[in-house]
């Protein structure tokens, strides 16, 4: 029988169960919080590790598909290190994460990143991180720049439509900048000079995603954009497959496609405030803590697929086979959206590949996470039944 028609019957065993069980959605996480936050650990039987915080209040990591079928263990951060001969990398991340109280993708991918540029974890992924902190920093600054810029043109007035963004670089641009949104500030009854504070706070808050303007485009908006080409990648790349990989690429296509509109509604909410900025530095407490969440949601909603879009970057070129491995490797463990995220008609798409990921990582044995002895397997059920 070949994995096509394996996964064709659980599907449809899946299909059947949701409708005389109540707790099918059990394959599926409930939430972002219970899904936990993807850790980058190098140690190739943690590639694909979560930490969360479980129900007792404590920290946990998961490790889904270890060792191919043995299934998706959780089990004490803190006996991380006693069960895993953990790299240098590691245990320097793991010395950072055992601190945190609470875990969010934004905190770990900063934890992340800082262990990452001292270099202990390789030239490429030292080399990584400094590139996209200063890439970050750039577009971080040309976008505070441009948030001040497009502030200017909507509420400044006449005075002030003949600045070019240029111009706000200067000391007499910034002199007529300000002169001319102390104005605006004065005919709302707020400080002057508030609205440079708050367009400075606004410009800070919005980094991540910053904005839709070339050069401006902060990480989150490029990581939905690399899930839509990855999407438009593999699709390319099956044409010419075998029905087995061509089945699971589109199980590939259509869960980064998936996740990218739920990313792109976020988006589009988020940037409809830039359309609007006298309402929002009128009423800043309030859009500042709505903004927040949005943001934060779009952390969690894209989390797990950055480190997948880098592994199909890194494919050979002529190398069909380790292609082949890639594209298993990423269908089996693409990122899943929780309950709390999907409405009712996504629940039958997403529970359809959790029961194909379940049953592809059951079979892979060229991940490294299969190379395990005896004894690690005994310290790891040890270790479950401990924080059972």
């Amino acid at each position: 029988m070949t994995k096509q028609q394996l996964a064709n019957n659980n599907a449809s065993m899946s299909s059947s169960g949701r409708a005389g069980q109540p707790d099918a959605l059990s394959c599926l996480p409930a939430s972002f919080v219970t899904r936990g936050v993807r850790t980058p650990f190098t140690t190739k039987s943690l590639r694909y590790a979560r930490v969360l915080i479980g129900q007792s209040g404590r920290t946990l990591v998961s490790l889904p598909g270890l060792s191919g079928g043995l299934g998706t263990y959780e089990m004490p951060l803190e006996t991380l290190r006693e069960v895993f001969d953990l790299s240098v990398h590691d245990r320097m991340l793991f010395d950072r994460l055992i601190t945190l109280e609470k875990f969010t993708p934004e905190v770990v991918r900063e934890h992340a990143r800082a262990v990452a540029v001292t270099g202990v974890g390789g030239v490429a992924l030292a080399r990584a991180g400094i590139t996209g902190n200063k890439e970050e920093k750039a577009a971080r600054e040309l976008g505070q720049l441009t948030l001040l810029y497009q502030a200017l043109r909507q509420l400044g007035g006449n005075d002030v439509q003949d600045m070019k963004r240029e111009d706000l670089l200067t000391m007499e641009g910034q002199i007529r900048a300000r002169k001319a949104l102390n104005r605006f500030a004065a005919s709302a009854g707020l400080e002057n000079d508030s609205i440079i504070d708050t367009l400075g706070e606004w410009s800070v808050l919005s980094a991540p995603v910053g904005l839709g303007i070339e050069g401006c485009e902060g990480p989150l908006r490029l990581l939905a954009l690399g899930l839509q080409k990855l999407a438009g990648d593999v699709e390319e790349w099956s044409i010419s497959e075998q029905s087995d990989f061509r089945f699971m690429a589109t199980r590939v296509i259509n869960a980064a496609s998936a996740t990218n509109d739920h990313a792109v509604r976020l988006l589009r909410k988020i940037d409809l405030w830039n359309n609007e900025l006298g309402k929002v530095l009128k009423d800043w407490s309030k859009a500042r803590d709505d903004l927040q969440k949005d943001i934060g949601r779009l952390w969690w909603v894209l989390d797990g697929w950055q480190e997948l879009i880098d592994l199909w970057r890194s494919r050979p070129g002529h190398d069909r086979v380790r292609q082949r491995e890639i594209v298993e490797e990423i269908a089996s463990f693409a990122p899943v959206l929780p309950i709390e995220e999907l409405e009712k008609l996504e629940y039958e798409f997403w529970v359809d590949v959790r029961v194909n990921q379940m049953l592809w990582a059951s079979e892979l044995r060229k991940l490294g996470s299969g190379e395990i002895d005896a004894d690690m397997v005994d310290r790891l059920e040890r270790f479950r039944r401990q924080s059972a």
